[in-house]
């Protein structure tokens, strides 16, 4: 009878411990998102970023965004990113658009509200569409600003 009892406690110790087990790789480590090192904060998006064609160029402008010192650092330099299309590729509303970093503007000596250009030559018949990524002095990279586009 003590036996029967044993094998009982037994399975619902196995029971229990697979349970424990199957929760903890469901919801053991949260949040999942980039690695960040410890007491890196990231800098602030973009939210203004605008932009004129003239005459085959089109110039990028934004202002240096303010920050709040508890939960970003502030920005040390911007990559450009530029994405370039031909028609049929801007057609395919499933197809990734694929940005490469063409520039990186350097902030450093900018206080926030300071007014930043960049200019690109456009190419005939592609889509350009553009995007700035800020990061901080220790390299750690903010969310993309929105991305604007022209098809010239």
């Amino acid at each position: 009878m003590s036996s029967i009892r044993s094998l009982q406690t037994d399975g619902w110790v196995a029971a229990a411990c697979l349970g424990l087990l199957v929760m903890s790789i469901l919801f053991g480590c949260g949040r999942k998102l980039p690695p960040i090192q410890p007491g890196a904060l990231p800098p602030p998006v973009v939210v203004d970023l605008t932009h004129e064609v003239r005459s085959g160029e089109i110039l990028l402008f934004w202002s240096v965004p303010p920050i709040n010192p508890a939960k970003e650092s502030a920005a040390a330099g911007f990559k450009v990113l530029r994405s370039r299309q031909t028609a049929d590729e801007d057609e395919c509303q499933t197809c990734p658009v694929r940005f490469q970093v063409i520039a990186d503007i350097v902030a450093s000596g900018r206080h926030p509200g300071s007014r930043m250009k960049f200019r690109d030559t456009l190419e005939p018949g592609f889509k350009h569409s553009y995007k700035l990524r800020s990061y901080t002095t220790d390299e750690v990279a903010g969310k993309d600003s929105v991305a604007v586009a022209v098809t010239y």
